[in-house]
């Protein structure tokens, strides 16, 4: 009898859950009313309405929500429903996918109590892409850029980019949505609500167009620079590099350079084969390629281990050229003093180096004044006593012949030939001490013209890269050019010539006269001087008018990268803005890394003018009165240099205007910030 009690309790339980499920197991009678717009919707909204949920026999359980694009569920919302008789607002996402058309999407409601009694109603939702009037490129910067709308679903910009542009786009509300559509990068996809930055990248800076389509979220450009499937690691906007061994014979295969078949193909180091592809010319080794994006051209120098190969005392390792008069891909970009711009010789064999050039190209024709080096700065040198001339094309300087030791030269009489090719060779054999140089004419440079005309004049061109015509110019007249308008891409020297972007103007400054302009396509400048009008040298007269020419160091342009120095040849004629008066703006820059417009070395300055282009009549010490708080900037104890503690603000803009109205002999300087 002890199990009765427990026995009869658990008959009087089980009598009591008959009793209750009899109750709450009602079936119930869940329904629904639904108030707001489901009819339509873009991807990327939300669709919002209210739900009157009721049950007057059962408590309810909840609202789902379910968003299906065919037979696929691509959202779910789940709503707790607590009372009876009681509207729930309701928001459904519609996801932003790539490639889904626009259509019709199902929208499933069911209602459900708490004994799983259900009800259910479809709608169908016209769902569409937005016609966003524009998009929003921002960037890492914070920098917003318009993207304009080109046809549906389509947008772009066009205009001067570094090489690389990150950013998100951003798609504004529209038709009363409330939230802005924000796409970024993930798993190398652009995605909406994704978080990375979508790393847009042409190869190379310049005016392009970055496009996007709200359909497929496609977007463009995504170029890559590589070289045999190497991808080159980018060094700055305009250079990137990748280290290779090679040997001769090799063939490279360029990838994403823009505009490659523009490219100049250094032929020291390469042939270019009729399917672009590259072959290496040098001796075995390890080499640095640096692909120019901005010059388009591959640089080129030996390597021991990371570093810039040296050269040996027994004549092994690598050979560099620094000084004036040689440069790639032309002399607008030449070595100079500028110790990291030197070029290196290639190999060509057992302790032999060469270089291949072009008259008026990569070597002036008239002057040259450059050396060898053991490496890729100061130090080890072949002076005159180390080097020995077996060509009639070239000498070498001696310290006591009127050339500087071991500076190279052209025999008096000896001018080389407008697009006459010419190798250099080196001869190491015996080692550094007794030195062979070469210098050989291999045949002429052929090349089919493209003609560009300035106000009608056909410029003269030897390479369709550098452009010149000697003008007759009007001052604040107009520049018109013919077969060839990539106006935005240029730097203009700003005491010549004012450009306007939106009327696309290019406005002459300097007073009226004779010009020799120069447009130089591989550097992107516009510059001029002036000239008489046989194009030859304007000098400057008593009263202050014709030409004046400064030189000196920490001054260049376009930039420090091509500082005048004291080279005759690479004196710089002053914009003449009223008769009598000059004047040379330019911002303040760094000595290395710095930007077209950087005309002024800002903690260095040494420079002076001169009454033509080269040594002869200057103005010393005391022949220019300084004016204004031009004194608190400059000092003339011989040249004129910044004074004492004082360091230009970079970035920052000055003039310097030197005024002959009263005479040479009573000039004056004025040197400002703007």
């Amino acid at each position: 009898m002890k199990y009765l009690k427990p026995f009869a309790l658990l008959l009087a339980c089980a009598g009591m859950l008959t009793a209750c499920s009899d109750d709450d197991l009602a079936p119930g009678n869940p329904t629904m009313t639904v108030s707001g717009d489901l009819g339509q919707a873009h991807f990327g909204d939300k669709i919002q309405f209210n739900v009157l949920a009721t049950d007057p026999e059962v408590p309810l359980s909840t609202i789902h929500a379910e968003l299906y694009f065919g037979d696929e569920m691509v959202t779910e919302q789940v709503i707790r429903t607590k009372e009876s008789g009681v509207e729930y607002p309701v928001s459904v996402d519609v996801p932003y996918i790539a490639n889904i058309p626009d259509g019709q999407a199902t929208l499933r409601l069911t209602l459900q109590n708490i004994h799983f009694t259900t009800t259910e109603q479809l709608y169908s939702v016209n769902i569409t892409h937005a016609d966003y009037p524009q998009l929003i490129l921002r960037t890492e910067a914070g920098e917003d850029i318009i993207l304009k709308r080109d046809a549906k679903n389509q947008y772009s910009v066009t205009q001067k980019f570094p090489a690389e542009v990150k950013g998100r786009i951003i798609a504004e509300p529209v038709d009363g949505n409330a939230e802005d559509i924000v796409f970024g990068y993930e798993n190398s996809e652009i995605k909406a609500g994704a978080e990375g930055m979508i790393p847009f990248s042409n190869g190379a800076q310049g005016r392009y167009t970055i496009s996007f389509n709200t359909l497929t979220l496609e977007g463009s450009p995504f170029v890559t620079l590589s070289l045999n499937g190497q991808k080159l690691e980018a060094m700055d906007e305009t250079h990137s590099f990748l280290d290779l061994t090679l040997a001769k014979g090799d063939q490279l295969v360029p990838d994403g350079f823009p505009n490659y078949n523009d490219w100049w193909i250094d032929p020291t180091w390469f042939t270019k084969n009729s399917d672009g592809t590259l072959t290496f010319n040098a001796y075995n080794g390890t080499y640095r390629i640096i692909a120019d994006t901005k010059l388009q051209y591959f640089r080129v120098y030996k390597l021991n281990g990371s570093d810039a190969a040296t050269l040996a005392d027994d004549g092994t390792g690598a050979l560099w050229i620094i000084g004036e008069g040689i440069g790639n891909p032309t002399l607008s970009n030449q070595v100079g003093w500028t110790t990291e711009n030197a070029l290196c010789l290639a190999p060509t064999g057992d302790k032999t180096y060469s270089i291949t050039v072009v008259g008026g190209k990569q070597i002036a024709t008239n002057a040259i004044n450059f050396k060898f080096f053991g490496q890729m700065g100061w130090g080890v040198e072949l002076g005159g006593a180390d080097l020995k001339s077996n060509s009639n094309l070239i000498a070498v300087g001696t310290g006591d012949n009127g050339h500087d030791n071991g500076n190279l030269f052209l025999p008096e009489g000896v001018q080389l030939q407008d697009n006459g090719v010419y190798e250099i060779t080196v001869d190491l054999t015996q080692g550094i001490h007794d030195a062979i140089l070469d210098m050989k004419y291999v045949g002429e440079q052929q090349f089919e013209e493209k003609p560009i005309f300035l106000n009608g004049v056909k410029m003269d061109t030897n390479d369709n890269v550098l452009y010149s015509a000697i003008v007759k110019m009007d001052q604040n007249s107009k520049l018109s050019f013919r077969e060839f308008s990539d106006f935005e891409d240029l730097w203009y020297d700003p005491d010549f010539f004012k450009f306007d972007s939106e009327n696309y103007d290019i406005t002459f400054l300097p007073v009226t006269g004779y010009y020799n302009v120069k447009l130089d396509k591989s550097n992107g400048t516009l510059t001029a001087y002036a000239v008489n009008a046989d194009g030859s040298e304007v000098t400057l007269n008593a009263d202050g008018t014709g030409a004046l020419y400064l030189m000196g160091w920490g001054v260049g342009s376009p930039d420090q990268n091509n500082q005048f120095g004291w080279t005759p040849g690479l004196a710089y004629s002053l914009a003449q803005i009223k008769p009598g008066v000059y004047q040379f703006t330019g911002k303040a820059g760094p000595e290395t890394g710095s930007q077209p417009g950087d005309r002024y070395r800002a903690d260095y300055l040494s420079f002076k003018f001169f009454h033509q282009k080269g040594w002869g009549g200057e103005f010393g010490p005391d022949a220019l009165k300084m004016t204004g708080n031009t004194a608190s900037l400059l000092s003339n104890p011989g040249n004129f240099e910044l004074a004492s503690g004082v360091t230009l603000e970079q970035g920052a803009t000055y003039r310097c205007t030197i005024d002959l109205t009263a005479g040479i002999e009573n000039g004056t300087i004025t040197f400002v910030k703007l």
